[in-house]
This record gives C-alpha cells, structure tokens and sequence, in this order.
C-alpha cells in the first residue's frame, strides 16, 4: 500500500530534495515518517493506553514540522487553526484505534474519507491533493479487497499511522496552503471517523453473510458525510 501510494507520488511531484524544501516536498518524509512510528508500535507491542498518547505527540510533531519554521512568528488565530487542525486528526486516530479490532472497519472509514477529500480539494482547485487522495484511496480499497470477507492480513498500528497520517498530512495542506479549499467541507469529514457508531445500529446479526455484508453498510453509512461535505464545498465554490 505505501509503495503504491509512494510511486504515485514520485510520478506527480519528482523526488524531493533533502533538505526539503515546500509542505509537498516535506510530504513523502512525513508518510515515511508516520510508517517508521507506527511500525515501531506494532514491533514493541505498546498497551494501548500507550498509543492513545503517542499518537497525539506524533500528531503534534508532524504538524509542527509540516509549518516549520513559520510557526514560530505564527499569529494568534494561526495557532487556534493549528489546534483545531490537530484536534480533529486525534479524535480521528482515537476512534480508528477503537475500531482496531472491527476487522477492516478502521480501512473503510480512511478510504471513503480519502475519497471525500480528493473530492473537496478537486472542487478547490488542489488538484495535486486530489490525485493523492485518490491514490491512497485506491491502495486502501486494494487492502480492502484482500482482507474481505476474511480478514488475512492485520490491522495494526503500522497501517493506522501510515494510512491515517497519509491522509492527515494531505488534510492538513489542503486546509493551510491551498486557499480555495473549502474548510467548513473539511472539517465535515470528520464525521466520516463516527460512521461506525451509526452503522451498529443496523443489527446486520451474526451470520456470516451479515459479517461479509458490514464494510459495505459501513461504507455507505460514512459517504453521508462524504456528500455533505462535496456538496457545501460545491455551493460554496460556485
């Protein structure tokens, strides 16, 4: 999945110089980044009250290095956009670690909020953001497949942090640098990381057609938001 996500990148962008010099360059060194954090997690088997504080502090470190150095002279309202930029990345990364073990519940809500965001930056001219988006979508809806009906291959820290961090670090651009993005759309995103709540209420049951079914109602449940969040950017835009 990342090596996919990661050719996509070089074929868009180029190779990045180091040090790099613009949030695109720094883009792939924090995708790489958030991998190495989260694969260390899954190596030393950290408790999970463990990652629920790592995962903030690896928020705020890729958030303040994606700014740097400007966010040291940074306004006052600068600041409060920063914070609430990495409040949402958090109630994000807690409710996927929640799901952690929900099969690839946590897979589904990343892509489908991939594909809201392509979605969104495309309508705000961020065509770059856009394509990424699709193609982090494309290898998580990939990931999907071979872990539906059964899961095969595990969903741990690794994938949350590099998919999730991925998709974070592309919100994040698209909010601070990319100005025709629309941030009310973005931030109704959000909600795409809650569609699982909305979705037990179904009570598919316990059989196995049920279980196979789930991912599906799951991904229809979280695309609610989806087509909120591409309509108000449309009418917004227009």
């Amino acid at each position: 999945m990342a090596l996919s996500f990661g050719v996509v990148y070089f074929l868009i962008a180029g190779v990045p110089p180091l040090p790099p010099l613009s949030v695109y360059d720094k883009l792939i060194y924090g995708v790489a980044s958030a991998l190495v954090l989260g694969f260390s997690l899954d190596f030393i088997r950290t408790p999970p009250f463990m990652r629920w504080l790592l995962f903030p502090l690896g928020c705020a470190a890729l958030l303040y290095w994606l700014e740097h150095p400007g966010i040291e002279t940074a306004g006052f309202w600068t600041l409060v956009g920063l914070g609430g930029l990495w409040l949402a990345s958090i109630a994000a990364l807690w409710r996927l670690e929640a799901e952690r073990e929900a099969g690839i519940n946590p897979v589904v809500m990343l892509m489908i909020a991939a594909l809201g965001l392509a979605a969104v930056a495309m309508l705000g001219g961020a065509t770059v953001i856009a394509f990424l988006s699709v193609a982090l979508a494309a290898a998580l809806f990939g990931f999907t497949v071979w872990n539906w009906p059964t899961n095969v291959f595990p969903y741990g820290a690794t994938l949350l942090m590099g998919a999730g961090g991925t998709l974070f670090l592309l919100a994040w651009i698209a909010a601070l640098h990319e100005p025709a993005v629309n941030l009310p759309a973005l931030g109704i995103l959000v909600l795409v990381f809650f569609g699982d709540m909305a979705a037990k209420h179904m009570h598919l049951g316990e059989s196995r057609a049920a279980k196979a079914a789930a991912p599906i109602v799951l991904a229809a449940v979280c695309c609610v938001p989806v087509l909120g969040a591409v309509a108000l950017a449309h009418f917004l835009n227009t």
